[in-house]
């Protein structure tokens, strides 16, 4: 099974991909529709300290940031790091940017208010001390934010994956590209089991993360199944919606 040191790698080669489709969202309107589903779930009327997990080219972090709290985003690639100091810069916010290890957070105990993360935690290798970190580093009483989906099953053979192809040949049809950009399939002729996606299996999410979250000392656990009417565009419904973007909520026990 890859390491996480090699998973953060991949990402690195697919960072100008991502970043791209990152930059698209932050000039659309959906950056209002996010912070009124973040403050739904955690109270944005004051600065807030906020850890941005995995934060890639920066959504969350510039987000954030732009709407006056302290944010401080970690990942463990350089060139995703390089696109979210660049997307701080163009938006005129500044959130602090570190290269790290998001299952050994260089953090003091009860730091964060928020901790927060979107297509992230399915490259994770050992959820149970990534999450364990992630309450760790929390206040009592803060909250973890958790946006995901169920991004390895269009590879295991099953009506997801069919799903899942279908959908992408329509959207090709539609739009005359996918999100890869460089007229490469994600999902059509793809590799089976990618090593990246083992650590699953054929189990289902958000189940799988909420039996490792109730092993930590969280409290007031709870998930949407299906969050993507508001949060994503109709490109993205169209091409991923076999497996919708979920959120998962929990609260650090404690105040």
């Amino acid at each position: 099974m890859l390491t996480q040191e090699q998973i953060n790698e991949t990402w690195t080669i697919r960072s100008d991909n991502y970043n791209r489709y990152v930059c698209e969202e932050l000039d659309s309107d959906r950056p209002a529709k996010w912070l009124a589903r973040i403050g739904e779930n955690v109270p944005l009327d004051r600065p807030l300290r906020i850890l941005d997990a995995g934060c890639g080219p920066g959504f969350f972090s510039v987000l954030l940031s732009g709407a006056g709290h302290i944010v401080t985003g970690i990942d463990g690639s350089d060139r995703m790091l390089s696109h979210a100091k660049e997307n701080a810069e163009r938006y005129g916010v500044s959130p602090e940017l570190i290269k790290g290890d998001f299952g050994k957070l260089p953090f003091a105990d009860n730091t964060f208010d928020l901790v927060i993360s979107r297509n992230v935690t399915h490259i994770i290798r050992e959820h149970l001390k990534v999450y364990g970190e992630w309450n760790r580093v929390l206040k009592p009483g803060g909250v973890l934010l958790i946006f995901d989906a169920n991004w390895h099953m269009p590879y295991q053979i099953g009506p997801i994956r069919e799903e899942a192809i279908r959908r992408e040949r329509e959207c090709l049809a539609k739009y005359g590209r996918g999100f890869t950009y460089d007229e490469s399939y994600e999902y059509i002729d793809s590799e089976l089991e990618p090593e990246e996606f083992r650590v699953f299996g054929n189990c289902m999410r958000p189940d799988f993360d909420m039996g490792v979250l109730r092993q930590l000392p969280f409290e007031e656990l709870s998930f949407d199944r299906d969050v993507t009417e508001e949060l994503w565009s109709e490109k993205e419904k169209l091409a991923y919606g076999a497996t919708p973007l979920y959120m998962i909520r929990a609260r650090k026990c404690g105040e």
